[in-house]
């Protein structure tokens, strides 16, 4: 006898239904519920003193949230890291697949096919923040957008990001795809201490690609010190911002994120600011303030060059600092209400004043020039520095020009040749200048340059300081600079300011 087919179907149509209803109901188990989706457009915001690691303010920092297209800040760090390795150069041409072609807006609209260059991608990101583009900077890294998240997640768990995982490049919507306001505040303050020459490109005002000029949609960029980062918006996260506030010697982090408005992001990031920025600490960043640097491709930790004031020193003896920090303390840097330490004195470091010949003579471009003998500057009969630290001679173990070679007729081209020659390092912008203040034989002297330079002139904390090396003769020599001058005249406006405080300047053209 046959079993009527009716009856088998209907069982069959049974187990379909209960199989496809778990199915469901497993999906559904991993998909924010409504009200967990919700709760990510609440705010969120804190504000790290990214000089001490202290956090200044925080309300639901540690609170899960969509990053929208802050992501983007991860994915230049990721490109700042193949820059840095070599594996591109800012002039290497992107290849926009079909894929990053089809992007949503808000992107620069490019075809399949067509290329762009690195600095312009990097450009396309801060200004436009260009979904296509994002796109195109992950697959010409990782050759699939989902690699690239892959890596973007990996590099977020190393600098100790520990609840932000990445889906994408640019912050389109994403249930998986999450963060909270430390997390994003830990990444502002790892960009810039890892890629202090790239950091610029956050506080571009403007990007013309064609025939079209895109603005920054950071509307507080320049206001109060506000330097960068990154806006961002999606329907489920709303309005979010992170940026940074350098001014007065001083450093801040703001992350805000959840409002249902520009205006209110922008109004409630200034107050932050505004509030903030005055209570952070002054001079150099501490060590606790350090992030562990991520190599790429690799799980291999190595610390960023931020320095550290030494103590004061006697008089032609230098201190040598370790070359790596133990890892306990890169991770502490966050931790919510940890106290900052006193500043440190910073040192006076004996030799002979008044090398502001030599600057002179390099911006005279004439080698013939005869450099000017020192003005002796005495207590308790010691030459005191007047702050331009000249780089050493090769085999000089006090790491400052001696006092006889000041004047001599020997060491003017050589002074010249060790402030001119070496690569530079500041980023790839036309007709840029920078000042540059003096030269150390170590990285904590030419930050203590930088550090007196900002307390004497209010104003110069509002460019970037940075410290370049250079090699000469074997020897590693730490240069110590200001750059985001507009022109020539700013920048010699801010070298006439140095010397009237008994400084020692030199603008030039980068």
């Amino acid at each position: 006898m046959i079993t009527p087919e009716p009856v088998y179907g209907l069982r069959d149509f049974a187990h379909r239904l209960v199989v496809i209803f778990l199915l469901a109901m497993m999906a559904l188990a991993v998909l924010p519920s409504p009200a967990d989706a919700a709760n990510r457009r609440v705010y969120a915001g804190i504000v790290v003193d990214a000089k001490s690691g202290k956090t200044l303010y925080a309300s639901a920092a540690d609170a899960v949230r969509y990053p929208a297209s802050v992501t983007k800040v991860m994915t230049l760090y990721v490109l700042f890291q193949e820059l840095e390795a070599g594996n591109l150069k800012l002039s290497s041409k992107l290849k926009v697949s079909k894929h990053a072609a089809a992007a949503v807006p808000t992107k620069l609209g490019l075809r399949a096919g067509s290329t762009i260059s690195v600095e312009d991608a990097i450009l396309a990101l801060v200004t436009l923040s260009a979904n296509d583009i994002a796109r195109t900077i992950a697959e010409n890294i990782s050759g699939t957008e989902s690699k690239f998240a892959e890596r973007m997640t990996k590099t977020a768990k190393a600098l100790g990001m520990s609840r932000t995982t990445y889906r994408n490049a640019s912050g389109l919507p994403d249930s998986g795809q999450v963060t909270t306001a430390r997390d994003q505040a830990r990444l502002g303050i790892a960009v810039y201490q890892h890629f202090p020459k790239y950091y610029e490109y956050f506080q571009t005002r403007s990007f013309r690609y064609g025939k079209r000029t895109y603005g920054n949609h950071n509307n507080l960029l320049g206001q109060n010190g506000v330097d960068g980062i990154k806006t961002g918006y999606i329907n489920a996260a709303g309005y979010n911002l992170l940026t940074a506030a350098r001014k007065n010697d001083r450093h801040i982090v703001v992350v805000g994120f959840g409002f249902n408005t520009g205006a209110a992001r922008n109004a409630k990031v200034a107050s932050l600011v505004k509030t903030y920025l005055p209570k952070a600490r002054r001079g150099s960043y501490v060590a606790q303030a350090k992030i562990a640097k991520p190599s790429p491709g690799s799980s291999i930790i190595r610390f960023a060059a931020v320095p550290v004031t030494p103590m004061p020193r006697p008089a032609g003896r230098d201190i040598v600092l370790p070359a790596a920090l133990p890892a306990p303390i890169a991770v502490a840097m966050l931790d919510p209400g940890q106290a900052a330490p006193a500043p440190e004195p910073r040192p006076i470091e004996l030799i002979p004043a008044n090398a502001l010949g030599a600057t002179q003579l390099l911006a005279s471009n004439d080698p013939n020039a005869p450099v000017p003998l020192p003005k002796p500057n005495t207590i308790a009969g010691a030459w005191i520095s007047q702050t331009l630290h000249l780089e050493p001679t090769p085999g000089s173990n006090s790491g400052l020009i001696p006092p006889a070679a000041i004047g001599s007729t020997q060491a003017a081209p050589a002074a010249i040749d060790l402030l001119t020659s070496g690569s530079v390092t500041e980023p790839a912008v036309q007709n840029a200048w920078v000042v540059q203040i003096g030269a150390s034989a170590s990285e904590s002297g030419a930050q203590s340059l930088l550090t007196e330079a900002v307390s004497e002139v209010d104003n110069l904390a509002d460019f970037r300081s940075f410290v370049e090396t250079t090699q000469k003769n074997g020897q590693t020599f730490y240069r110590a600079r200001f750059a985001g001058f507009g022109d020539r005249e700013q920048a010699r406006t801010i070298c006439e300011k140095l010397k009237q405080k008994n400084m020692s300047c030199l603008a030039m053209q980068s």
